[in-house]
């Protein structure tokens, strides 16, 4: 007689426990992908801008590296009062400051060159403009007090003379939207934030769902977020040595990468009044942040900055001239008029205010522009 075969198959029980177990796996499984979710998601931003930020690397490094003096603004332009003044007029100080009554080199014409100008205008989306002046040095000249030709003394012994100053004159050559390509801003902006920064993430939900535009409304709304999102500001990676500002001796920026919609808020309204606070910048996954270094080469060195010969210029008198009537003709020379050349003295603030610093950078405005105002060492 044949024994009848028994087929046995998996109980409730151990299905149960088998579909407990493939739960746990998968839970461990999905646990170990979501990081390495967002780590190819930021990946991806990385690679995708990469191109970009070498590029922006590349030209502010190239082009301010030989700067043979620069004077930065964060957010609006000031003059060395405080007083706001437009882009030509800044361009226009910038000259006055540094190079008022200076000649070409074995002349007496006054100098003659180009400046340049980077505006980067993080509120439109990280553009940056480029701008080419032509330039000739104002010179400073002194007439006498009276027609005898004859200096005065006022009350304390000093000479009196009346100084008179001829305004140096700026023509705009060229200006350049494109110094990096367009199709950069295709997708994504640029955040350009002035020193050496980091990014620290931000979990705080009562601060996320408050963060406002430009115009006060909301921007983000964490109930909506699913777990792979989070975000995060920009703060100074030493915090002690001026935050949010330019140095020469560590002169960078850093370019904040996010995508091109509601990705960027602030932890609070902006004051039009004051300058703009870059600590209450909140950036939405996905990001990226590129800390751009530049070594300012001919402003820390001894060739740029004990130039012996830029500290003198050509004293200017003039003789007899009435007001209103001052023309560069009637200039004569104080020492041997009969030689037709000029007598040459140092250069003092009242002629070139910024002659002997190469480096200056304004305190903070309201505004999310940065500018950078410079000349090559070959005024080209």
């Amino acid at each position: 007689m044949k024994n009848k075969k028994t087929l046995k198959g998996f109980t409730l029980i151990e299905l149960i426990i088998v579909m407990a177990i493939f739960g746990i796996i998968m839970v461990g499984t999905m646990s170990i992908i979501n990081p390495v979710n967002k780590i190819i998601k930021n990946a991806s931003l990385q690679e995708a801008n990469s191109a970009a930020v070498d590029n922006m690397k590349r030209y502010f490094e190239g082009t301010l590296r030989y700067a043979d003096a620069i004077e930065v603004f964060s957010g609006d332009m000031v003059d060395l009062d405080g007083n706001k003044v437009s882009e030509e007029d800044a361009i226009k100080n910038f000259v006055t400051n540094h190079y008022n009554n200076r000649t070409n080199p074995g002349t007496e014409d006054p100098l003659t060159g180009k400046v340049r100008m980077l505006k980067v205008d993080s509120g439109a989306g990280g553009k940056v403009t480029e701008y080419e002046y032509d330039f000739t040095a104002g010179w400073a000249a002194y007439s006498w007090v009276n027609k005898s030709k004859e200096k005065t003394k006022d009350i304390n012994g000093n000479d009196v003379q009346k100084y008179i100053p001829k305004a140096c004159e700026v023509r705009l050559v060229k200006k350049d939207d494109s110094v990096i390509n367009p199709v950069y801003y295709e997708n994504y902006n640029f955040y350009f934030i002035p020193g050496y920064n980091k990014q620290t993430n931000v979990s705080d939900s009562s601060i996320i769902n408050n963060c406002v535009d430009a115009a006060g409304d909301k921007v983000f709304d964490t109930t909506d977020d699913k777990t792979d999102v989070y975000y995060a500001k920009v703060e100074p990676v030493d915090p002690s040595s001026s935050p949010y500002k330019f140095n020469k001796d560590l002169f960078s920026l850093s370019v904040m990468t996010y995508k091109k919609d509601d990705s960027i808020g602030n932890t609070k309204a902006v004051d039009p009044t004051k300058a703009y606070d870059y600590s209450t910048l909140l950036f939405k996954a996905p990001f990226a942040l590129t800390n751009i270094n530049v070594s300012l080469v001919n402003i820390n060195s001894s060739f740029s900055s004990d130039k012996v010969q830029d500290k003198y210029g050509p004293i200017r008198w003039s003789g007899e001239t009435n007001e209103g009537d001052f023309t560069p003709e009637k200039m004569v020379d104080i020492a041997t008029p009969s030689d037709g050349k000029w007598d040459y003295e140092q250069i003092n603030p009242q002629e070139a205010r910024l002659i002997n610093q190469r480096y200056c950078g304004y305190e903070a405005q309201p505004g999310q522009c940065l500018y950078f105002i410079y000349t090559l060492p070959d005024m080209k």
